[in-house]
């Protein structure tokens, strides 16, 4: 699974927008959105605004 369209909280520093990922890998075993917004946020640092899930 996948995460696209992942719209980063970076409280308007573009610099740092454009640094981090639009996609990222999910592990399998993760099925539950609330478990992937955590793991995007833990593995960047960075809060969201949301995302979506594509197989």
């Amino acid at each position: 699974m996948k995460a696209i369209n992942i719209k980063w909280d970076t409280d308007g520093h573009m610099e740092l927008l454009k640094q981090l990922p639009t996609e990222m890998e999910i592990p399998g075993d993760m099925t539950d959105e609330e478990e992937v917004s955590d793991y995007l946020s833990d593995r960047t640092g960075f809060c969201h605004f949301g995302f979506e899930l594509v197989d």
